[in-house]
């Protein structure tokens, strides 16, 4: 007589499988690409309550919530307007920002449904530039991501196309191409760089700054199987969208906020974080004389 399936075994494995079929990063996404040194889960909550707090429909509601209550006659029919208000507004501010899995330890992605994440991250920079307040411990930086799409020469392309023009189809401009990449090593940078560039260069006079001051750059970020990429403005000015220089606090943090020790107890991981954050600096002077030597090339 064959043996009963065991249930135990069965429910476990149904919840693992909805373990994996949580939000992923996927194509066809927008968002802001969130990088921490440790702390992912306190990270994930800093950020989503950062961009709550400076979103722009987040002070709506509650305009519509005082002229309801105000044209109200009767209290209780005040308190269950002013309630079903409230309820909304948390939905509609919930709704806006939701975490998606990245698969890669210490970089998390924030999906949303705002028109334009780079408005919003400017809105954040620059209140930070200028009150000097830090707003957040585990949350290093914070990445507006325009459009997701496969990690492969032809759907990068394929995607600049569309998000290029808007940038440089205008005045000539100074621009720089930031490429990085996390477990994928088929994508080629250098082909990378040269295709984004041969484009930019079609739509006008612009030139590459590799100083540091280029007043549009190009963010090309691979994670995993999906690129994110966005084009921002003043990356130079606010340290490469890092929060903590913005407020003019150091890069390079250890767990002294959990431990209580002084320098000297700073986890292996955060070690190992910040030789990686060394060595992705290395890539980026690499990537800077390989964009010039492109750009030098497209002109002649």
């Amino acid at each position: 007589m064959a043996a009963r399936p065991n249930k135990s075994s069965f429910y476990a494995k149904k919840k693992y499988n909805f373990k994996d079929n949580r939000n992923k990063l996927q194509p066809d996404m927008k968002g802001f690409l969130c990088t921490c040194n440790y702390g992912e889960k306190d990270c994930q909550k800093e950020a989503i309550n950062l961009l709550r707090e400076y979103s722009e429909e987040n002070e709506k509601p509650s305009e519509d919530i005082s002229s309801n209550v105000e044209e109200s006659t009767d209290i209780m029919d005040s308190l269950d307007t002013e309630l079903e208000s409230l309820s909304k507004k948390d939905n509609v501010d919930w709704n806006k920002f939701s975490p998606s899995v990245t698969g890669v330890g210490n970089c998390l992605f924030i999906s949303t449904t705002v028109e334009d994440p780079c408005d919003l991250m400017y809105k954040i920079l620059e209140d930070l530039e200028k009150t000097k307040v830090q707003k957040t411990k585990f949350l290093l930086r914070m990445l507006p991501i325009s459009v997701t799409c496969k990690a492969n020469l032809v759907s990068i392309s394929s995607a600049c196309t569309n998000l290029l023009p808007k940038y440089f189809s205008t005045e000539p401009t100074t621009f720089a191409i930031m490429f990085n990449h996390r477990y994928n090593n088929s994508v080629k940078r250098d082909e990378v760089i040269k295709e984004l560039a041969n484009q930019v260069v079609s739509f006008g006079q612009h030139t590459v700054d590799l100083s540091g001051g280029a007043k549009m750059t190009i963010i090309v970020e691979v994670v995993k199987s999906v690129c994110c990429l966005s084009v921002v403005r003043d990356y130079g000015r606010f340290c490469k969208f890092n929060l903590l220089s913005v407020c003019g606090r150091p890069e390079k943090r250890t767990a002294e906020g959990e431990n209580g020790d002084g320098d000297n107890s700073s986890s292996p991981k955060v070690k190992k974080q910040e030789e990686n954050e060394d060595e992705n600096c290395e890539e980026e002077n690499t990537e800077s004389k390989l964009e010039e030597e492109i750009t030098e090339i497209s002109e002649n």
